[in-house]
């Protein structure tokens, strides 16, 4: 049977239910990895080393793609939270990119720096100034402003520095979030502890955040969630998002 696991994992069937499995025991269920309390990121990416470091998950994997159909090839951008740099380095090597980085863990940025990636050890919630000194094309943020008290300062703070501001966040209004409230539990969305996310969004309050800051919504994608209903009604099916935001006070650059 041991022998077998491998290649029934392969089949389309078996990955079908695996994959309804785990959708219905997280209507349910809290992750096994979860625990309360502070995260300590360079825990975090010790314990990813022996898995998955450096590596695309099916789930980032789609966010990469996503964001690659919407960066201008050639654009010099700016990834603010990078990780373990794998989705930077898809994009270096798919939309050609001129590629920077910035991340709070020492360990997160000696990898990035290892694979040739240039990514600078810095704390996003600090002011822009101290990890920004130039302009970009495109400023990043990856599944990253549901984890910072005050993303508002950070984008109007970053505006003077990128034509274009490129944000993915879960949809807190996803069918699967909705139903997990109606069966007494809040939306699950994180994966260490439930203290990292401390600002969610559905769909329509996320179009609404950004006209109240001044940004028009020029790209959306639902990269995750359910197969062509997502594209369609993305606020309920929609599990992830990929925003392109413009400041609207600008013009719209000519086509």
């Amino acid at each position: 049977m041991t022998r077998l696991k491998p290649i029934l994992r392969r089949l389309p069937p078996y990955l079908w239910l695996a994959n309804r499995y785990r959708e219905l025991r997280r209507l349910f269920a809290y992750p096994e990895t979860a625990r309360v309390g502070v995260t300590d990121y360079d825990d975090y990416w010790d314990a990813k080393a022996g898995s998955g470091l450096g590596k695309l998950s099916p789930f980032r994997r789609a966010r990469a793609e996503a964001l690659a159909r919407v960066i201008p090839p050639g654009s010099r951008v700016l990834d603010l939270g990078v990780g373990d740099g794998a989705i930077l380095k898809y994009l270096v090597e798919r939309v050609g990119i001129e590629a920077h980085g910035v991340d709070v863990s020492p360990k997160a940025v000696e990898y990035c720096r290892s694979i040739g990636l240039d990514v600078i050890l810095a704390d996003i919630k600090q002011p822009v100034s101290t990890f920004i000194d130039a302009d970009y094309d495109c400023i990043l943020m990856s599944e990253i402003i549901e984890h910072i008290p005050d993303p508002e300062a950070l984008l109007n703070d970053l505006r003077r520095h990128a034509r274009m501001l490129i944000v993915s966040v879960p949809n807190t209004g996803y069918h699967q979030h909705r139903l997990r409230l109606l069966l007494g539990r809040f939306p699950l969305q994180w994966v260490v502890t439930p203290g990292e996310h401390l600002r969610f969004w559905t769909v329509a309050d996320f179009r609404w955040w950004a006209a109240q800051l001044g940004f028009r919504i020029t790209r959306q994608i639902a990269y995750q969630g359910t197969p062509f209903l997502r594209d369609v009604w993305p606020n309920l099916f929609g599990q992830a998002m990929v925003y392109v935001l413009e400041d609207a006070h600008q013009e719209s650059p000519r086509p």
